[in-house]
């Protein structure tokens, strides 16, 4: 396997070159990064060193992998329906992937997050990554998301790719990858012209070869894009539903090869959302032939751009191309230059050895350029687009000797950033100053999923904070010139930070990855500071295990100790929510075991298997101490995780319901109510208790549709400790719009406040939305803060929101700017 030079986003002054690579740079020192207050302006390019070339590995994968938690996985059920047995398990995926050497491997099912939540979800030889194939239409694989990416209800009389925009800032709000999956179907018409739903900004990469369906009509449309000043890179997949076809297009055909710093999933993902990336035959395996596309702008010798990579230069720069192929005698060598096929080759070679290398001389133009490469010759059929059923043998035999075998990602050369010339243009930022404070994060970086906490007047920040290949975990003291403190400076696996304070004692808890991906083994970290956030105690390793311990919350006790809970799942178990007071509690508490059915799958049916899941847990503490704890469980549900099964067609999605547990004096936990409408998923619980010793409940909640169908904040609440609870009610409820994963805070005057992001803006964006609960009078009807930009994940405590925001990002596209803001509420 290769190894090959990447390249970081370098800038030059004056005429000289930029190379701009998705944002990523230099990893800052541990623990630091400047801090920005207001508004930011764009950053004065600086100079670029003279050899800027670290090293990057090929690392192969399928980016479109099914399994029987899709709707539409195994022979049988397609050709029968949803009653008919299942043969395609996670496991069996996953098995076939690394039968066929695959280094890393999402399962896309369709619409659902739910494989995840699958025991079998597990792999020794290789990297196992999240993810979906998210939207109804078009379809998208997203990789890296934390939970399903809902394509909501497209409003009335607004363009139909406005949903599809919405998911693809929800994906990036996350750092995920986002790929247009086979686009000539629906992104392309019949005549091989752009619908409206080609107008979506900001994708990561196109699927230019699908095994089941037309690659050539896929690179047609991503050269179309391109010419139209879109920037993304290019991902295969065998897009495989059935065992009955591993042999002809299973995972790995084709390869899909990521530049990635390590094999890890954020190194990965770094990689796709740069759009570093190059397909192949998997025929012959090691044999078969990879192509790569280089670029030197600065006339030293060092090729500073590489596949998927911008390259900025003033017109009449002079450069010079490197081409590669491996294994590629036999095969016809093309290089493309815009405007693309169209045109012809610009140039062609016949490789005569093993690994070939030319060079070719060339200008930069005034208007922005594309050079990319594709292997062409004898081989096995490429793809059989199944929309063309049934195809005659003398046809497939014909095309043999003509077949795709390569093909790299564009390097795009122009004098400035290129601006997408959309056929439907998205409406300008309407957003104002909503006099936050830029507390975390860094332009060009992403930072997310904050988590906030007061306590004695000081505001304790902590955030996720992205750098390449690493995820870190940064706190930051607010006031007092306080800095960013790297909390888990020996991880780079470091993710989804909680916080909780009182007096002097802050507590931090995360998820981490130190000890292996390779198979995923997420355990819970805590930290501790006594003084108020000045000073920090040791790591403190909470949960350890063979499985996976992950998405913690954490609350303090009226006695000071931390209750932390998490979600956890072993080999053969279902995932089940753990809590444990520490200090107090010798072992964590299983809260969601009991009542449960679990279930292993009988031999001849993969979806008999009962896991039911208990995910995403909140805990709260009253200010008279009462610990509660909230999550969302689907136990309830006809065949929990699966669409369908023997006993007929199920849910999609499951009827996920908000359970809640109590801590009782003695310190057992007790069951506090079931909440939820049994047609609806409700999901993302949050969890607090009123000044007058309530507990309020917030979620998400939309009809069981798995797409087309608006996500809405719902609450209820409870005066007895969960004994009962009022019927559900929308919260500041806007049919038009989805409103996601709600977060909750008591405030010094008694009231609860919610905080969600949310699409109601005129201009698409999602912002932030807030409601207050009132003792004796409810909910208010809502205020939304007009902040420019994208702005998700909120999280609230007294008198302060924290959440993400864009408003710093100077692209749609190619642009991973995501600060964490920081500003008092509204009263």
């Amino acid at each position: 396997m290769g190894v090959w030079p990447t390249t970081r986003v370098l800038l030059l002054t004056g005429a000289a070159l930029v190379v701009s690579a998705c944002g990523d740079s230099a990893p800052v020192e541990s623990g630091a990064g400047p801090v920005v207050s207001g508004p930011t302006p764009t950053p004065a390019p600086t100079p670029l060193p003279t050899h800027v070339v670290p090293k990057g590995e090929w690392i192969i994968g399928d980016a479109h992998v099914h399994d029987d938690h899709s709707a539409d996985g195994s022979f049988f059920r397609q050709a029968i329906d949803q009653g008919a047995i299942g043969n395609v398990s996670v496991a069996d995926q996953i098995a076939q992937g690394e039968r066929m050497g695959l280094q890393w491997m999402p399962l896309t099912d369709h619409r659902t997050y739910d494989q995840h939540y699958d025991p079998l979800w597990t792999s020794d030889q290789l990297l196992l990554i999240p993810g979906e194939e998210a939207n109804g239409s078009p379809h998208s694989t997203v990789h890296g998301a934390i939970d399903t990416i809902v394509q909501g209800a497209n409003p009335e009389g607004a363009p139909e790719f406005q949903r599809l925009q919405w998911s693809v800032w929800d994906a990036h709000s996350q750092d995920a990858s986002w790929t247009i999956a086979h686009p000539e179907e629906g992104s392309y018409d019949e005549d091989h012209h752009p619908t409206v739903l080609a107008s979506v900004v900001g994708i990561d990469n196109v699927e230019t070869w699908n095994r089941g369906s037309d690659p050539e009509g896929e690179i047609d449309y991503a050269e179309n894009r391109w010419n139209a000043g879109f920037r993304f890179g290019i991902v295969g997949g065998g897009d495989n539903h059935f065992r009955e076809l591993w042999l002809v297009a299973g995972p790995g055909m084709p390869y899909t090869g990521v530049l990635a710093e390590d094999l890890s999933e954020r190194a990965l993902l770094d990689g796709m959302r740069s759009g570093r990336t190059r397909i192949n035959t998997s025929e012959l395996r090691a044999l078969s032939p990879t192509v790569t596309l280089q670029a030197d702008f600065q006339n030293d010798g060092e090729y500073e751009a590489i596949n998927g990579d911008e390259v900025f230069v003033p017109a009449g720069t002079p450069g010079r191309l490197r081409i590669r192929i491996e294994h590629g005698t036999g095969t016809q060598l093309l290089l493309y230059k815009s405007p693309g096929r169209i045109a012809g080759a610009y140039k062609t070679y016949v490789p005569l050895g093993p690994d070939m290398v030319y060079q070719e001389d060339i200008v930069a133009e005034a208007e922005p350029t594309w050079y990319r490469l594709e292997a062409r010759g004898p081989g096995g059929i490429a793809a059989i687009n199944t929309n063309d059923l049934p195809v005659s043998l003398l046809t497939l035999l014909e095309q043999v000797p003509n077949q795709l075998r390569a093909v790299s990602a564009p390097i795009f050369i122009s004098t400035g950033p290129a601006d997408p010339q959309a056929e439907v243009p998205i409406p300008a930022d309407q957003g104002g100053d909503d006099g936050a404070e830029i507390a975390l994060g860094e332009i060009g970086h992403y930072s997310g999923f904050p988590a906030v906490a007061v306590a004695d007047g000081v505001t304790h920040l902590v955030a996720e904070a992205h750098r390449p290949a690493c995820t870190q975990v940064v706190y930051r003291r607010m006031g007092e010139g306080g800095e960013p403190v790297d909390l888990a400076p020996a991880s780079c696996s470091a993710r989804f930070p909680k916080i909780a304070a009182r007096n002097n004692d802050v507590w931090v808890a995360w998820q981490d990855e130190r000890a292996s991906q390779i198979p995923r083994r997420p355990a819970i970290y805590l930290r501790h500071s006594s003084d108020g956030g000045r000073s920090w105690g040791g790591e403190i390793a909470l949960r350890v295990i063979e499985g996976r311990a992950e998405r913690p919350d954490i609350a303090i006790t009226a006695s000071g100790r931390p209750v932390v809970v998490w979600q956890e799942i072993g080999a053969g178990k279902a995932f089940d929510v753990f809590a444990q007071v520490v200090g107090e509690d010798a072992e964590p508490a299983n809260l969601s075991a009991e009542g449960k059915t679990v279930q292993a799958p009988m031999l001849f049916d993969t979806r008999s298997a009962l896991y039911p899941a208990s995910v995403w847990p909140r805990v709260a503490v009253s200010a008279d101490g009462r610990i509660a704890v909230a999550f969302q469980d689907n136990r309830d549900d006809i065949d929990p995780l699966w669409t369908g099964s023997t006993a007929g067609r199920g849910t999609d999605p499951d009827d996920w319901q908000i359970r809640v547990m109590r801590r009782g004096d003695d310190g057992a936990w007790l069951a506090a109510g079931v909440v939820g409408d049994a047609a609806r998923a409700d999901r993302h619980p949050a969890l607090a208790w009123s000044g007058d010793g309530k507990m309020v409940l917030a979620w998400d909640s939309k009809e069981m549709e798995s797409s087309g169908r608006n996500l809405s904040i719902q609450s209820a609440v409870s005066g007895d400790d969960g004994v009962s609870w009022s019927i559900p009610e929308p919260v500041a409820l806007a049919p038009e719009a989805m409103s996601q994963y709600p977060s909750l805070a008591a405030q010094s005057d008694g009231s609860v406040v919610s905080a969600w992001y949310d699409t109601r803006s005129a201009d698409w964006r999602w912002r932030i939305v807030t409601a207050r609960y009132a003792v004796d009078i409810g909910w208010s009807t809502g205020d939304l803060i007009e902040s420019r930009g994208i702005n998700t994940w909120p999280a609230l405590a007294d008198g302060m929101i924290a959440f993400a925001t864009t408003r710093n990002a100077v692209r749609l596209q190619r642009d991973r700017t995501q600060q964490i803001a920081v500003m008092r509420l509204g009263d």
